[in-house]
């Protein structure tokens, strides 16, 4: 049987987890954008 301290802080760490994987992506999309931004830039450079 589960603590009620479990009980309480267990819909918490959900929630966190979500977060934390929300903002992961968030971040890896950014970064992908600004490496694809980069590349751009550069190919434009290039063939200028």
């Amino acid at each position: 049987m589960k603590s009620a301290f479990e009980a309480i802080l267990n819909p918490f760490q959900r929630r966190f987890a979500a977060l934390g994987l929300l903002g992961a992506l968030a971040v890896t999309v950014t970064w992908w954008f600004i490496i694809a931004r980069g590349v751009w830039m550069a190919v434009e450079w290039a063939s200028a």
